[in-house]
């Protein structure tokens, strides 16, 4: 069950984000297909790859052409504020998609997204915050955890 209203979900069904390969240098493109089939097949997906290979940025874009993202938010962490700030802006101007609409962030004390939201950057503070008060996230319908070594005791 999604956290969102039918007619939220319809209006997110509306949104054409910009799927194709903008920088097809990027190592993780080579893989883009075998990901995605992979999104679609399994519950938990582990992603490693070389510092500058494109995950960051490309893996909600795969998530979003695996169908994710329609009737709940794709949720990506980031470590710090100014990652999730940053990165919700490439994103959106690589999807072409509205910052704060299509693509949004929430960090402390500042929240840019809205129920047109498919991808959502967020610092782990953010999503822990989340958890507490719906332990089953109902609002997403994938959760990335980027950086994940630099992971904290209280984010474990």
């Amino acid at each position: 069950m999604s956290g969102f209203s039918d007619a939220a979900i319809a209006r997110r069904h509306e949104q054409k984000p910009d799927l194709r390969i903008h920088d097809p240098e990027l190592p993780i493109n080579a893989h883009r297909d075998a990901i995605i089939e992979a999104l679609k097949q399994h519950r938990v997906l582990v992603v490693a790859g070389e510092t500058g290979s494109g995950k960051t940025t490309q893996l909600p874009r795969f998530a979003l052409a695996a169908g994710y993202g329609r009737t709940g938010m794709i949720g990506h962490t980031q470590p710090r504020r100014i990652a999730a700030r940053s990165v919700a802006a490439r994103i959106a101007e690589e999807a072409a998609l509205p910052l704060g609409q299509g693509v949004g962030y929430a960090i402390r004390f500042d929240d840019k997204s809205s129920d047109q939201t498919l991808v959502r950057l967020m610092t782990d503070g953010v999503l822990l915050n989340e958890v507490q008060r719906d332990r089953t996230l109902r609002r997403y319908d994938v959760v990335i955890i980027d950086e994940a070594h630099e992971r904290s005791l209280n984010i474990d």
